[in-house]
Parts: structure tokens; sequence; C-alpha cells
């Protein structure tokens, strides 16, 4: 038996022991035959390390080899679903919010958010210091909590029912952009980076008349113009600040721009654009769309999941894209969902090839792989009706 890293994973491996989560929970039992998606889905519960058996690599061209993995593999996300059920049904869904570690969360959030907006208002009228690095590291403390059994992307989106101001929003991107670059396997260095310039992006709005950032209805034209201002008077904002690292300045200048050159300021593509920069403009669209707004309420996760792939990767970098729609999705595994037709179900297993449309298993314990479900609403248009996930309870 040996420990080696995940990232060292190959198909055709065998567990030695049970992989478990950072809180202990049973992933992938022992002795099973390790495949791509496996190995892939690892990542997603922040798992560095497995036990593997030694001198034992199963070949996996061998067509009877398949079929037993297809079970194996079966056999290890049915053990997880039953041993994370009662999980699933409560700290990670209906109870989140009257969780202790959610009550504890929320509570140092709306002080650093409060923070936040004290700080840069003395700044800027009172002339006093922008103490930005007092205010990322009360930031990242708020990702200690994602170590622990419930996800800093569930807090989030307990979190989104209550405030949808610009702190809020910047200190959201701010948790979401490190994880993403945890996910990429940055430097511990580089990981902060990220999250600064994820608190930061959007210091330009306050620069911005508050009754467009606040208008309950569909923007103008002109006020559209206004608002797409905000890039460049964030960049000039932090420019006063000697302290602000460039990253992070170039970051509230690019957040809007996109790899094939449809976004905004200046319409950069590809390696124009910073590499923080892209790291925050998945973080900033994802948090936008799954948060309340003043005009239309949020958007389930796997509705925006869908939009990127929707949308086309293209104009995201595409190793990012990839691995943030993996993750994402793969965190709301054994989470308890409403489909479009009413039905409720727990989510069991992430398609690789469309995130937005995972394996559900409902409380009758029927099987509703929703990929297969929208191919076949495709061929049989007036006998099937295509299902999607609606809401995470």
């Amino acid at each position: 038996m040996r420990k080696i890293p995940i990232t060292a994973l190959t198909p055709g491996m065998v567990t030695a022991e049970d992989i478990l989560s950072y809180d202990h929970k049973p992933v992938v039992p022992k002795g099973i035959i390790l495949t791509e998606n496996i190995i892939a889905r690892l990542e997603g519960y922040s798992i560095y390390y497995a036990h593997i058996e030694d001198n034992l690599i199963v070949d996996m061209s061998m067509p009877m080899t398949n079929a037993v993995v297809d079970k194996q593999q079966d056999a290890a996300i049915t053990t997880l679903c039953q041993e994370t059920a009662s999980a699933s049904e409560s700290d990670m869904s209906d109870n989140t919010e009257n969780s202790r570690q959610f009550q504890i969360f929320s509570h140092h959030f709306a002080r650093c958010a409060e923070h936040y907006q004290n700080n840069l208002m003395n700044s800027l009228y009172r002339n006093e210091p922008f103490r930005a690095n007092e205010l990322l590291k009360e930031t990242l403390s708020l990702l200690s909590q994602d170590r622990q059994s419930i996800s800093v992307f569930d807090m989030l989106l307990n979190m989104h029912n209550t405030d949808d101001s610009v702190y809020n929003h910047c200190i959201d991107v701010a948790l979401i952009s490190n994880v993403l670059a945890r996910w990429l396997h940055f430097t511990e260095a580089d990981q902060m980076m990220a999250t600064a310039c994820g608190l930061f992006h959007d210091v330009g709005k306050f620069m911005l008349p508050a009754g467009i950032l606040r208008k309950p209805g569909k923007l103008t034209p002109d006020e559209f113009e206004i608002v797409k201002t905000h890039t460049t008077e964030g960049f000039h904002l932090l420019g006063r600040y000697n302290s602000i690292p460039e990253p992070v300045k170039n970051t509230a200048l690019m957040h809007h721009e996109k790899c094939d050159g449809s976004g905004y300021p200046y319409g950069l593509t590809g390696e124009e654009i910073d590499k923080f920069s892209k790291i925050v403009t998945i973080a900033d669209i994802f948090d936008a769309m799954t948060s309340e707004r003043v005009y239309r309420t949020a958007m389930c996760p796997f509705s925006v999941i869908k939009y990127f792939e929707d949308d086309g990767i293209q104009k995201y970098e595409i190793k990012y894209i990839l691995t943030f729609l993996e993750n994402v999705s793969n965190s709301y595994l054994n989470h308890r969902v409403t489909l479009s037709n009413g039905m409720e179900g727990n989510v069991i297993f992430i398609n690789p090839d469309n995130f937005s449309k995972p394996v559900i298993r409902t409380g009758s314990n029927e099987i509703i792989d929703l990929q297969e479900n929208y191919y076949q609403s495709i061929l049989k248009l007036s006998n099937i009706k295509n299902l999607s996930i609606e809401t995470i309870i």
C-alpha cells in the first residue's frame, strides 16, 4: 500500500483504503478500480492523497474490465449517497441556515462587510488610510469554514437571501476566486492574490450614481454605458493607493473582458487579459447570477452552470472555466433538489460531458439521468418533456 497525491492517480489503480473527505465521510470505498471520472471527482471534495494497492493496475482497455468498473463505480456512488444522506438532508440543505456553522459564518461575514464599507468610505471622504491588507485578512478568515462540513458555496447560497450590496458581492467573489485558484493548484501566494482581486474588483461602482445601481428595472442603454465605466473608475480609484498590487488594479479594469474579445471596456482577448481577471470574471458571473437582485430573483446554480455551457467556453480561459464547472457541480453532489416537473431527489452523479444535467435519485428510488432525458426530449418532443433542476433545497 502506498500513499500518493490525487494528481498522480491514474485509471486502473485500486484503492487500498476508503478515501475519506476532509470531514471524514467516505467518498470512494476500499477495493474500487479508479476511473477518470472518480479521480476528477476527488478534487471536488478537497481530497489531496489516497492509499493505493502496490503493483496492482487493472487494464482499462479490456471490455470485461469496463463492465466491472461501471458496477464498482455505481457501488462507490451508492455508498457515498448512503453514508452522506443524513448530512445532505440536514447540514447541507434544509438546515444549513439553522446550523451553528452557518450562524458563525454569517455573523463574521456581516462584520467583514461592515468593516469594508466603513474603511472604504472613510478613505474616500475623510482621507483616512485604506487598510486593504486588513480587509483581505478578515476575508480570508472566512475561508476556514470551507474546510468543514458545509462548503462555502452552501454558505453563500443561503447568504443571498439577505443583502445584495456591492460589499457583499465583493466578499462573495473574493471567496469564490480563492476556491477556484485552489482548484487550479495555484500557489498559496497566488491564491491570496486571487482573493484580493475578487475583493476589490467592483470598487469602481462606488463612484457611480446610487440610483442607477439600485434601479429596480432594466437599465436604459445610456444607463448601462454609465455602469460600464465602473471598470475604469475602479482602476483609477485603486491607483490612488501605492500599496495595491498591479494585478488587483488590472482586475478592476479587466473583469468584464472576455477571451474572445466580446467584453469591455477595451475588447481585450486571450493573453492580453490578466490571469487573475480571468478567475474573477467567472466568480463574478456565478455570484451575480445566483444572488438576489432588486430586479430579479436568484438563479439556481445548475442554471448558471448551463448558462456558462451555452454562453460558449471560448469566452473564458478554457482550463479555468472547465475546472470551475466540474468542481462547482461536484460541490452539489448529494444535495436535495427540485426538478422542473415538481419531483424532488438527490444529486448522485455529475455527467462529465454535461455538468448542468446530473443524475438524480428520487425519493421513490427512481434514477433520472437529466442528460439522457435531454437527448430524448430532442428526439421525441411530443412525448418527453425536458427536465432540469429548478432549485437546490
